[in-house]
């Protein structure tokens, strides 16, 4: 009986903790802007716009968004772009050759950390960049656009 009990218990345990990961476990991936920025959301269509470099101006403004990118190196740019822009990082590359020989756009400037995109959103109104799972003091000083959960 003792040991039936003690199973049933750590089954129990077990549960409750995977509960527990899924919820604290869970990635997300948050597209930034400052706060004084107009605009108030981005679909995702938009989102994808901004850092392939064919949206020109943010919706319903005349302000030039100034997108800006993680470390080519860093799992962040891979997942941002495989996951959320939906295109391989070999197509990406060719992409953006071909966009900037053709000088029909801009490609996001590139920084080392998720605390340069929030520094570098700080200092521009209308900067934009994206982010892993930011902690709630960068969310109080940054406009969240757009937030995407990301599936293992």
């Amino acid at each position: 009986m003792g040991q039936l009990i003690r199973s049933t218990s750590l089954q129990l345990i077990i549960g409750l903790s995977v509960m527990l990961c899924a919820g604290l476990c869970r990635a997300d991936i948050f597209v930034v802007t400052n706060q004084d920025n107009p605009v108030q959301q981005l679909t995702t269509k938009e989102v994808r716009k901004v850092f392939l470099g064919r949206l020109h101006l943010y919706p319903g403004t005349e302000h030039e968004p100034v997108a800006i990118d993680q470390s080519q190196t860093s799992d962040l740019y891979r997942t941002f772009y495989e996951k959320i822009i939906g295109i391989s990082l070999p197509k990406l590359k060719r992409y953006r050759a071909y966009y900037l020989f053709s000088g029909k756009g801009k490609i996001p400037s590139e920084v080392t950390s998720q605390q340069a995109v929030v520094d570098a959103v700080l200092r521009s109104t209308y900067a934009i960049g994206y982010l892993k799972n930011p902690g709630k003091n960068t969310l109080q000083q940054v406009k969240v656009l757009y937030r995407s959960p990301l599936e293992d």
